[in-house]
């Protein structure tokens, strides 16, 4: 879709003089706020309408993750996340700000369920006890690397765990959102809650670098932003193109109807590709990756062994860090499973979101890598609806 979306940018995009000055200010252009503003109350149905007053727009989600860790938590405080998680989170949290991942290892099974708390729970007092003081939690949903939604009651069981504790919680979502929730019914400060959205996923446009950060009940949180607004501005013909497409309900609405059929068919072409090369995979539901298991062929040294040069000798972890190599070498980038703080090696996140003639390369490089034989799709290991 991104030379669809590039196309129609191409020939919507047009500046005003007041474009190439600072325009309405340094937290984002009233254009831009206002579309945000009607985008959001259309597409994540909010219990309370989402005012411009309460955005505060940026320079990608890293820039504003960033700055709003900073203004929650001191050096050496900590922030929650359940592992596995982007490795992207981490400079977010520890570069600038001296601030502590604090890692709950949860197991696959566990993950997106009301299991899920109970290892925050663990984590939490366990880095009570090393002198960490969490200040808020990170909530990504769509999780990454495993590309699920997590459900209503996990979403609403991760508020109340931040008010229990007195935590702030970060959530980092294009789909089923905080916003939605009632925080009064849930014995939820809506202080507590923020949310930051931006253009990467739903638009394809992780270059542009602009997001959003929803603070709907605390003004203080965004006072405290504006002096780093200088710092994360987004640029006037980002906020141009942003707000154009934003303000197109008819395009807007084939584009991410389209792109969601795309992603499903390319997700499908992934997993039969898979199968076919007997690689178990975690079911993926939302997102442009999903997390493959590659221990079958970590673990068959006698065939693999001389390809990507390892031996019994070798971990699963030093054997998956060969095969990450090896492809690499050959032209494909994939992401280790260890980068996302898995405890357990052999598996890598792998991202499907290109066209299909890009992902049959890819496969075939895989391929000739690993000495598979070519895999050749059948309308019946995708679908109709390609």
């Amino acid at each position: 879709m991104q030379q669809e979306l590039s196309e129609y940018l191409e020939n919507a995009f047009s500046l005003t003089d007041t474009d190439l000055t600072y325009g309405d200010g340094l937290t984002g252009s009233a254009r831009l706020s206002g579309a945000l503003s009607t985008f959001l109350n259309a597409y994540f149905r909010p219990h309370r309408p989402v005012l411009s007053d309460h955005l505060f727009i940026g320079a990608g989600v890293m820039s504003l993750l960033d700055q709003v860790v900073s203004v929650l938590a001191d050096p050496g405080d900590g922030v929650l996340i359940s592992v596995p998680y982007y490795p992207g989170f981490d400079p977010c949290i520890t570069l600038h700000n001296g601030v502590v991942p604090v890692g709950a290892q949860v197991p696959l099974d566990k993950m997106l369920t009301l299991g899920e708390l109970d290892y925050l729970e663990d984590a939490l007092r366990a880095a009570t006890r090393r002198g960490v003081s969490v200040k808020a939690v990170l909530l990504c949903n769509p999780h990454n690397p495993l590309a699920r939604c997590y459900p209503r009651e996990v979403v609403e069981a991760y508020c109340q765990f931040c008010e229990r504790h007195g935590l702030h919680l970060l959530a980092d979502e294009p789909f089923y959102s905080v916003l939605a929730l009632d925080a009064d019914r849930l014995g939820v400060n809506p202080a507590r809650l923020h949310v930051l959205y931006g253009m990467s996923k739903d638009f394809l446009a992780n270059g542009l670098r602009a997001a959003v950060l929803v603070s709907q009940a605390n003004p203080d949180v965004l006072q405290s932003l504006l002096p780093a607004a200088p710092f994360m501005v987004v640029a006037s013909p980002t906020a141009v193109l942003w707000a154009t497409l934003l303000e197109d309900k008819s395009f807007l609405t084939a584009f991410l109807a389209e792109n969601s059929r795309r992603l499903f068919a390319a997700y499908e072409r992934t997993a039969a590709w898979l199968a076919f090369h007997g690689i178990p995979h975690a079911p993926a539901s939302a997102g442009h990756f999903l997390l493959a298991d590659f221990r079958p062929v970590l673990v068959d040294v006698a065939r693999y062994g001389a390809a990507l040069t390892i031996h019994a000798g070798h971990t699963l972890e030093e054997r998956e860090r060969a095969l990450a190599t090896h492809l690499l070498a050959r032209g494909v980038a994939v992401m280790p499973g260890t980068a996302c703080h898995l405890t357990e090696g052999g598996w890598f996140r792998l991202t499907f979101a290109l066209r299909e003639e890009q992902m049959r390369v890819a496969f075939r490089r895989i391929e000739d890598a690993l000495g598979w034989d070519n895999w050749q799709p059948r309308r019946s290991d995708i679908g109709p609806h390609l």
